[in-house]
């Protein structure tokens, strides 16, 4: 047993434990890992924000003559407002900026990736077997959400092999989730009893 003598192996591992201990029950050592958990992630979040307008804003527009930076500048600090209770709607025209320019940008993504890019890979040439469930399978899919034509015949077979598409594609989602809970778990688990105790070889 070789106990690590790293102040932030100590805190790691001192986190996990109390952060598992609710668990058994709600206890103040989970409560307090929790604040401070949170109130880490906002403290930083807020120094990065900072740090984003001084380096990416003030100082090429102050060294770099980019004058155009204000704008963006102005926008980053009007959040600010938001601490201050008189002043707080001022904060909502950067939000709303904020909101606008990520809205457009995210259904552009998502037409493209999730529309596009899915139509792109079911138009393959049926000449192998992998071609032909994948083209199937997407078919099938897609006649079990048409609600509006009753289906009949040998239909329903083809919308029945889609539900259970669906449902095999559900089953390995959840799995891949559990997997990747029990490898976050593992590496908890090394830090704690390899990297803490010194108990793993």
């Amino acid at each position: 047993m070789n106990i690590s003598s790293d102040p932030w192996v100590w805190i790691a591992a001192i986190g996990s434990i109390a952060v598992f201990s609710s668990v058994f029950k709600d206890n103040a050592l989970y409560r307090a890992a929790e604040h401070i958990f949170v109130g880490s992630g906002a403290g930083y979040a807020l120094a990065q924000a900072y740090r984003n307008i001084v380096i990416q804003g003030w100082q090429p527009m102050v060294n770099g003559g980019r004058g155009i930076l204000i704008i963006p500048i102005i926008l980053g600090i009007l959040l600010y407002a938001r601490f201050f209770r008189g002043f707080a709607w001022v904060s909502r025209w950067s939000m709303a900026f904020l909101i606008g320019i990520g809205t457009g940008i995210s259904i552009y993504g998502v037409y493209n990736s999730q529309l596009l890019a899915q139509i792109k890979a079911s138009m393959v040439p049926l000449n192998t077997l992998d071609n032909i469930l994948s083209v199937v399978g997407v078919v099938s899919i897609l006649l079990y959400f048409l609600f509006t034509v009753p289906v009949k015949g040998p239909g329903k077979h083809v919308i029945s092999f889609g539900r259970v598409l669906m449902m095999i594609t559900f089953g390995v989602s959840f799995g891949n989730v559990v997997m990747g809970r029990i490898s976050l778990l593992l590496g908890v688990l090394e830090t704690v009893y390899g990297k803490w105790l010194g108990l793993l070889g």
